[in-house]
């Protein structure tokens, strides 16, 4: 069974004998080259078994083989292909050496063609992807697929913002996130995260609740545990904690020092945000935000697939931190939909800052996405 959509278009493609369907079939996705290994060609190349021609081999995401820590991939498009085409006699070889490959020729008339169909087909736009276990093993006869069900899914889903803002799989745990340069530059650019210290490090600190605004975490959680009338709500586990500063408050809303203090006000900027979403359908009409620490939970499971992708971790290390991940946010949420309005409003606070523009419509729809695909896993999986 093809393990994604994309090779199952390929294969359809191909039993059909449609040669444009075969590069429509990819057009619009990420295509995976090795990078050669230290004495290796800088260029990989095989052979057509059937007409002995040389080709330049690809693979399709789902056709990646294990993770394993020396071996890469640069992530490559059709377009850049056709465009930067080394040998006008070379074909294509995509998934080489399984059920589901296909040679392309690639002159330039060959190669106008996957360009116009490139045009018409356009990069995949943001959505929800899946890699689906059909059976054990691959086409190639490698394990392929991620979790569906059970602690690591459930904490993969936790990621699943991450995964539809970036268009890849949310239940994948392997080779890459993107490829591996740019997983590494991920990190660098955006974490300061360059080797396996301080990628623990900074797990840590998303785990502690450490990038959200702590007073804004603190005055959510207090009002929380008031419940929606201002009675007594539902309780934060004591060790479900919320971002540690100087002078923050504990999960019950006290002091460090154990003195009793009147819990802090909501800032104003939240309650137009909870206005927003219930008008957006984010929040139920009476809902409110309990907690914002579903950011950190996301980015978590980002920093893990990146750091994985740029081998600062291994696959058992990355499997552990993104189920603790999961459980930290059952101790936080009690569902899906309460993960996701503190995501959503995480987010918009950390890149909107009120101004209702882009960011926001891009969360809006990464919520939507993810509240109402019915492949969702935040509709699949049970949350406790």
């Amino acid at each position: 069974m093809p393990p994604t959509e994309t090779e199952r278009r390929l294969c359809e493609a191909t039993a059909r004998g449609d040669w444009d369907g075969q590069v429509t079939a990819i057009a619009g996705e990420d295509l995976y080259l090795a990078a050669p290994q230290q004495g290796q060609d800088p260029l990989p190349v095989c052979i057509d078994p059937s007409t002995g021609a040389t080709c330049i081999p690809v693979l399709t995401r789902g056709m990646l083989p294990p993770w394993q820590p020396q071996q890469f991939f640069d992530r490559v498009s059709v377009e850049e292909l056709a465009q930067d085409w080394p040998n006008d006699k070379w074909q294509l070889a995509v998934n080489p050496g399984t059920p589901c490959a296909v040679y392309l020729a690639a002159s330039p008339m060959h190669r106008a063609a996957w360009l116009r169909i490139r045009a018409h087909v356009g990069i995949r736009p943001g959505g929800l992807l899946t890699t689906l276990l059909h059976s054990p093993q691959g086409m190639g006869g490698a394990p392929i697929g991620g979790p569906l069900h059970g602690p690591l899914a459930h904490g993969l889903a936790c990621g699943a913002p991450i995964a539809v803002h970036h268009s890849v799989p949310w239940n994948e745990l392997g080779t890459v996130f993107l490829d591996h340069a740019a997983d590494a530059q991920t990190l660098r650019e955006q974490w300061s995260v360059v080797d396996p210290a301080s990628w623990q490090q900074r797990l840590d600190q998303l785990l502690g609740g450490q990038f959200v605004p702590a007073d804004t975490e603190a005055a959510l959680r207090a009002r929380a545990a008031k419940g929606p009338k201002g009675g007594e709500g539902p309780q934060f586990a004591a060790d479900a904690k919320g971002p540690e500063r100087d002078g923050a408050k504990d999960t019950q809303g006290r002091q460090g020092d154990g003195a009793e203090a009147a819990a802090p006000e909501i800032p104003e900027i939240v309650s137009r945000y909870e206005e927003r979403f219930r008008t957006d359908g984010l929040l139920p009409a009476d809902g409110r935000v309990g907690s914002l620490v579903a950011l950190d939970h996301a980015h978590a499971v980002g920093l893990v697939r990146w750091g994985l992708g740029a081998r600062l971790c291994g696959p058992q290390q990355a499997e552990q931190a993104v189920q603790r991940i999961g459980a930290q946010a059952r101790e936080v949420y009690g569902s899906w939909q309460e993960f996701a309005a503190g995501y959503a409003l995480g987010r918009v606070l950390a890149f909107d800052n009120g101004w209702f523009g882009p960011q926001y419509a891009e969360t809006v729809h990464i919520h939507r996405v993810l509240t109402q695909d019915p492949g969702s896993p935040w509709r699949a999986l049970a949350f406790a």
